[in-house]
This record gives structure tokens, C-alpha cells and sequence, in this order.
């Protein structure tokens, strides 16, 4: 039995090298591959995200983890503190977008790039130009409690929460204006 597992195994290599012989034979007599763009769908990612900011809300909060109005809220900020801006080709809405969608599935950057219709370098260009924008809103969003701010009631009283998080420091989020 295991004679015949040794030569059955032995006729299927020969087998795919003599393919792989013949396949590389053919090869090289076509060396110049046919260049073809890559992201060529119609969709672009811009107008997939206009359209998932005026659909429904719960289509928004499903794609971006967001609602619309919170979406473009964050957008709004990150613009006005100049942490990002349009470009050429990428409107600030879809840098955002790419951000939330990576953070929120976080998917591959080859399906980002058939998503948004843009090379890999772009989208992890914008990601990563988001992610230091969203970091410098921490000196701004987040503050530090004092020792004596009493634990939020929803925690102090929910026996989900409580038990784990007693004695711990609690951060307070807020606009420091």
C-alpha cells in the first residue's frame, strides 16, 4: 500500500514539473506583460462615502461606527484645528472614512484600496495622517480627574461595572474651553 502512495506521488511530480517546464517555455517567449490600470471601478470612494453619509443613519452607524451627524462633526473639528485638509484626490471626508472603516473592521489594505479606489501607499498615507490627527485631539478632549472626583453613578451604581473598576481612576472626557 504505501508503495503505491510512493509511486502515485512520484508520477504527480513528474507530472507538474513537466507542466511547469512547458508553462515557463511559454513564458519566455512573452515577456512584456499587458499593463492595465487597477482601480478602475466607477465607484470611487468619495462617492461611496457622500452616499453612506446620506443614507440612512443606521447604514452610517454600521459602515463608519458613527452617525452621519457625529461623522461629520469629527470631520469638522480635525479641519478647523488644521490637523487635516483636502488633496488633490482625497477629500477630507474620505480620509476620515478610511480611517473609521480600517479601525472599525480592520480589513486588509488590498481590500481598502478596491474599496476607495486608491493605491495601498495612499490609503495607508491617510490612515495613518488620521490616526496622529485623532492622537492630538487627546490634549484637548481628555481630562485628567483629580483624586477626589467621585466615580460616575452609572458605574458606581451598575454591579456589571462596579466590582471591576473600584479603586481605579476614572478619566473624564469634555471640551476644555
Amino acid at each position: 500500500m504505501r508503495e503505491a502512495i510512493l509511486e502515485e506521488n512520484a508520477m504527480f511530480l513528474a507530472i507538474g514539473e513537466m507542466l511547469m517546464s512547458s508553462t515557463m517555455d511559454e513564458d519566455e517567449e512573452d515577456t512584456t506583460p499587458i499593463p492595465r490600470p487597477m482601480h478602475t471601478s466607477r465607484h470611487s470612494g468619495h462617492v461611496w462615502v457622500h452616499e453612506v453619509l446620506q443614507s440612512h443613519e443606521r447604514c452610517c452607524y454600521n459602515t463608519f461606527r458613527m452617525h452621519p451627524s457625529m461623522f461629520l462633526k469629527l470631520r469638522d473639528i480635525l479641519v478647523e484645528r488644521e490637523l487635516i485638509r483636502d488633496s488633490h484626490y482625497v477629500t477630507t471626508s474620505e480620509q476620515l472614512a478610511m480611517f473609521l472603516y480600517t479601525m472599525g473592521y480592520g480589513v486588509a489594505t488590498g481590500v481598502m484600496c478596491e474599496h476607495f479606489q486608491h493605491s495601498s501607499e495612499t490609503i495607508s498615507f491617510y490612515v495613518n495622517r488620521v490616526i496622529k490627527a485623532i492622537a492630538l485631539l487627546r490634549f484637548i478632549y481628555i481630562v485628567l480627574p483629580s483624586g477626589t472626583d467621585p466615580v460616575h453613578p452609572r458605574i458606581r451604581h451598575d454591579d456589571r461595572f462596579y466590582p471591576y473598576f473600584k479603586g481605579c481612576i476614572v478619566v473624564q472626557l469634555g471640551d476644555k474651553k
